[in-house]
């Protein structure tokens, strides 16, 4: 056959394959499709709900309300690559600890005593000890560790019946050297792990202002070591970062994977108050040794979570959620994926359990959430849930303001405003659901806010560009971590 008739008849072929592909392949739903290069970027949008008829499971005990929904109740049978939105929240009430319900703390202060720690830094970072100190009572245990280079365990985990003799070690602590920050913190863990007990809050106060350039570096290995402290000995673990020459990264990511709490301490005459707020918060705990399990069916899996660590065994899904406080709120969203052979009705059950300080006894709530096949469209528009939707929409966008700030800490300013315009775009494109949540209003503020200080990116000093990262990096924190304040 000669060569251009060849060409004719492959160019053919392909042709009514590429026709018969299109009207064989199921169109797939509308979904808003956000910036490139931002991984997974898609998301229900207005157009397909046309209806909030999706339930929400929700149980109450005491103070301590669970609540679990699907984005919809339904999915589409034969539908390819569909996916859907678990989202699952704890949430407590205002909740204080009288003497009888009192949970004792077990805790180890950890102070950066390196040189970048002279002057105020170090004057204020021993004044909030002192202060932790002055509140702690006979029943609580506390250690103090402090680090340059070296680590140097300045009192060992005992009870707090002498404070005046753990308050003149405190007065003493004087700077110099480098950073081993995870050789600190590690002593941190050994000393609550050493005075370890059951019904206690047992956690690590960290104190840091500078990079970790001594010792073990690794992000990735530093969230490994804290995570399974959080898992295997219960040790939880808290960041204070000082200053704006600390790893924020690094920091939060800490913080997050040891169950604590991330704080920017952008000038040192705030220590002593945020310090006091994360007493307050230990002070009043509501639920010990917390843990969601999600059982997930056959035909389901699980292709990301946001919000908190979680672990992923055959067939469910665990998070740790340690101790609860008082008016705290723990939010976890699951992108899930539902094989396209599945053609029955799929049960997640979600058990929420921890110990009731007030009674010292194990308790439960269970739920049910059921994905229900259907060939009807109308049926499936119908029956989304506007509360799942508007948390899916609020974690997506905090993605994407953290995608954009990585690209700003590289100085890729103009891509950094590019990502941050695009998201304002996706959360305008998804009003409906800004305009009735508090979060995603907040989202939206703090969106805008760093678009605004981006803009002048190029010209600021290094110092400027530095708070302009923390402190953005501090309140998308919040965000994703539904801290009030």
């Amino acid at each position: 056959m000669p060569r251009k008739y060849l060409m004719m008849v492959t160019m053919l072929a392909l042709a009514v394959t590429a026709f018969l592909s299109f009207r064989t392949t199921p169109q797939k739903l509308k979904s808003f499709k956000l910036m490139d290069g931002m991984g997974d970027t898609t998301i229900p949008g207005k157009p397909d709900a046309r209806g909030f008829e999706g339930k929400t499971t929700e149980t109450q005990l005491g103070v301590i309300r669970f609540k679990s929904a699907l984005d919809n109740d339904y999915y589409l049978k034969n539908a390819q690559d569909h996916e859907a939105y678990f989202y699952l929240e704890a949430k407590m009430g205002d909740f204080k600890n009288d003497i009888i319900a009192k949970v004792p703390l077990n805790i180890a202060i950890v102070i950066d005593r390196s040189g970048s720690m002279s002057g105020d830094k170090i004057s204020y970072a021993k004044k909030a000890a002192e202060d932790i100190i002055q509140r702690l009572s006979p029943d609580d245990y506390v250690s103090v560790i402090v680090y340059d280079d070296e680590v140097d365990l300045i009192q060992a985990s005992i009870r707090v019946t002498d404070k005046e003799a753990i308050l003149a070690k405190i007065r003493r602590i004087e700077t110099g050297g480098s950073t081993n920050l995870w050789g600190g913190t590690e002593k941190g863990f050994e000393q609550v792990r050493s005075g370890y007990k059951n019904r206690y809050v047992n956690r690590v106060l960290l104190i840091s202002d500078g990079l970790a350039n001594v010792g073990l570096t690794s992000q990735f290995e530093i969230r490994k070591r804290v995570s399974a402290y959080r898992e295997k000995e219960g040790i939880t673990l808290s960041t204070f970062g000082v200053g704006l020459d600390y790893n924020e990264i690094l920091m939060t990511d800490m913080a997050e994977s040891g169950n604590g709490n991330y704080y920017f301490i952008s000038a040192p005459d705030k220590m002593a108050s945020l310090f006091e707020k994360e007493l307050n918060g230990l002070l009043n705990v509501a639920a010990q040794n917390a843990e969601i399990r999600i059982q997930l069916p056959r035909g389901i899996s699980i292709q990301k979570g946001y919000g908190v660590k979680y672990e992923e065994y055959p067939g469910e899904i665990r998070i740790q959620l340690r101790d609860l406080f008082s008016e705290e709120t723990k939010g976890c969203l699951f992108k899930i994926a539902i094989d396209s052979y599945a053609d029955v009705p799929l049960q997640l059950q979600s058990t929420l359990s921890y110990d009731d300080v007030m009674d010292q006894k194990r308790k439960t709530m269970t739920h049910e959430n059921k994905l229900l096949p259907t060939t009807d469209k109308d049926v499936y528009t119908n029956h989304f849930n506007e509360w799942v939707l508007a948390q899916s929409v609020l974690y997506r966008a905090n993605e994407n303001m953290e995608n954009a700030m990585l690209e700003a800490d590289k100085g890729n300013y103009a891509k950094a405003r590019d990502l941050v315009r695009d998201n304002q775009v996706f959360l305008s494109d998804n009003k409906s659901y800004v305009e009735k949540s508090e979060e995603l209003k907040k989202m939206e503020h703090t969106n805008t806010g760093y678009y605004s200080e981006l803009k002048n990116a190029e010209t600021m000093s290094s110092d400027s560009v530095k708070y302009m990262q923390k402190s953005n990096r501090a309140s998308s924190y919040k965000i994703r971590t539904k801290k009030s304040n």
